[in-house]
């Protein structure tokens, strides 16, 4: 790296400091290309919610249907004659 006289790098060190300056500027006025809206997060939250009480009460439903309508196995009897 070539050695620089002091008004060459007071001149690279405006220079830097103005490219500095100018980023924060655009930065702190730029926007992200790709945003979302806002109302994304929860109305999933709530679509997520809302089908896994959908899943267990349909589980319990099944489990009630399953467990009343099945019938008792029959007890083994002999027969009088044996």
């Amino acid at each position: 790296m070539p050695e620089l006289t002091p008004e060459e790098r007071l001149e690279v060190e405006s220079d830097r400091r103005r490219r500095v300056a100018a980023a924060f500027r655009l930065g702190s006025e730029a926007t992200p290309g790709t945003k979302s809206p806002a109302w994304w997060g929860p109305l999933l939250a709530g679509l997520a919610i809302a089908l896994v009480i959908a899943l267990i009460l349909g589980v319990v439903a099944l489990a009630r249907v399953t467990s009343s309508s099945s019938s008792p196995t029959p007890s083994i009897t002999r027969s009088p004659g044996r």
